[in-house]
């Protein structure tokens, strides 16, 4: 009867710890993306909310603003 061969990995010790680190730092981002997902939900729903409210569009009033460019405005200052 022929004996069977098991091959054992063996991982270095710090490459065990590294991956754990970094499977920790991924559920970490991943809770932090999913409240900000959350924030985001219910900021869009109270934008919702208002504007049906106050029957206002924020959001076109809101895009209109951020749309208008880049430039810069010159402050005027002085005295007659």
């Amino acid at each position: 009867m022929a004996k069977k061969q098991h091959k054992q990995v063996v991982e270095a010790k710090s490459n065990t710890q590294k991956i754990k680190a970094l499977e920790d730092r991924i559920k970490d981002l991943e809770r932090v993306v999913g409240q900000k997902q959350l924030m985001i939900e219910f900021k869009e729903k109270m934008i919702e909310l208002a504007e049906q409210r106050y029957n206002v569009d924020i959001k076109k009033k809101l895009g209109s603003k951020l749309s208008s460019g880049s430039t810069t405005t010159k402050k005027v200052t002085g005295t007659k």
